[in-house]
């Protein structure tokens, strides 16, 4: 399992924990929300802190990958950049 789905379920499930928490509390519709939001992101900023930096690295090391290959001309072009590359070339012509 990647370190971002990893965080990402791991969020969700501190924001249902808590919207479960509020409602059980007497809070109900928006206002359960609201407070599972705010309470769910300062828990998930201390306890998560360390699938949060795993994240974090991982999508450095990803990005760092993509400028390497793209600097070394390895880089593979999507579907979307050839298309406008294409477009841009017809327009020229």
């Amino acid at each position: 399992m990647g370190v971002t789905f990893r965080y990402t379920v791991l969020r969700l499930g501190i924001f249902v924990l808590c919207l479960v928490v509020a409602r059980e509390a007497g809070a109900v519709g928006w206002l359960a929300i609201l407070i599972a939001a705010v309470v769910s992101v300062l828990l998930s900023l201390v306890l998560l802190r360390r699938q949060r930096e795993q994240m974090a690295l991982a999508l450095q090391q990803r990005i760092d990958g993509r400028i390497d290959a793209k600097q070394n001309g390895t880089a593979k072009k999507s579907k979307f950049a050839r298309g406008v590359e294409e477009d841009n070339a017809a327009e020229d012509r």
